[in-house]
Order: C-alpha cells, then sequence, then structure tokens
C-alpha cells in the first residue's frame, strides 16, 4: 500500500497595519574646531622647534601650523554656506509651504 503524502498548505497570516508616517531624523556631528589661539600657540611652538631642534621636527610642527590654519579656514566657509535663513528654517521646519520640494 502506498503512502500518500500530504501537502501542507501555508496559511495566509494577518498582517499588522502599516504605519505612513515619516519621521525626520537629524545628526548631529560634533568635532572639535581649532580656535585663532589655537595657530599663534602652534607658531611659537614651531619656531622653538625650528631654533632648538632638528629640520624634521621643525617641518612637522610647521605642517601642524598649516593644518590648523586650514582648518579654521574650512570652518569659516561652512559657516558662511550655512548661513541661508531659509535654508536654516526648513531645517528646523521641515513640513512648512516654504520648505515643500515637487518632483517634476
Amino acid at each position: 500500500m502506498a503512502l500518500l503524502a500530504r501537502s501542507t498548505v501555508a496559511r495566509p497570516v494577518a498582517r499588522a497595519p502599516v504605519s505612513t508616517r515619516v519621521v525626520s531624523v537629524r545628526r548631529v556631528v560634533v568635532r572639535s574646531t581649532p580656535e585663532p589661539a589655537a595657530v599663534e600657540t602652534a607658531i611659537k611652538e614651531a619656531e622653538d622647534k625650528c631654533a632648538s631642534g632638528t629640520s624634521g621636527e621643525c617641518a612637522a610642527a610647521w605642517d601642524n601650523v598649516e593644518e590648523i590654519s586650514a582648518a579654521i579656514s574650512h570652518k569659516k566657509v561652512a559657516d558662511a554656506a550655512n548661513s541661508d535663513p531659509l535654508e536654516q528654517f526648513c531645517d528646523d521646519n521641515p513640513d512648512a509651504d516654504e520648505c515643500r520640494v515637487y518632483d517634476d
């Protein structure tokens, strides 16, 4: 006598209701920003190392001064780019009429 294989049918599972609510998430990145006083301190350190140290130490110290100066310059450019009042308003109020973006 042959055994008949029973096929099992998966029954549909009830789905939970899906929410269509959009959640806005902000990411905040905190970075250390060099102060202008840090450049002055780095310059003094570089001058001291060049007066009493090797040329390698002198070059490394002036590289440090250059990096600090560049970081300050980049911060100024970034601050100028973020100074648009409408952009700041839309960051705080993305659902406002003024901030709507329509796709063509």
